[in-house]
């Protein structure tokens, strides 16, 4: 399954205030409370899949669709950023 990108040129503005530090944790502890007592299992796990996605498609918008850059800005080698964006289903063409 390919996903499509839509690029955003101007994304809603971060307030300064809020790190990604800050907002992973309201995230969490939102979800957290959202269980209402239900069991979760293995949330690491559930949370990286969940955010990692939506960081590859981000960080490839940024780079135009330049698969090395992309993965320099990741901080990881071409061959490792194409096998996660095979992984989820994203084409390296923007």
């Amino acid at each position: 399954m390919t996903v499509g990108l839509s690029y955003e040129r101007n994304p809603e503005p971060i307030r300064s205030e809020s790190t990604l530090r800050e907002v992973a944790t309201r995230v969490v502890r939102r979800y957290l409370h959202d269980l209402n007592g239900s069991d979760c299992n293995d949330l690491f796990t559930l949370m990286l899949r969940q955010v990692e996605q939506p960081v590859l498609e981000e960080a490839l918008r940024h780079c135009g669709g330049n698969l090395t850059r992309t993965a320099e800005l990741l901080g990881m080698n071409r061959a490792t950023l194409r096998k996660k964006l095979g992984e989820h289903g994203i084409s390296g063409a923007v």
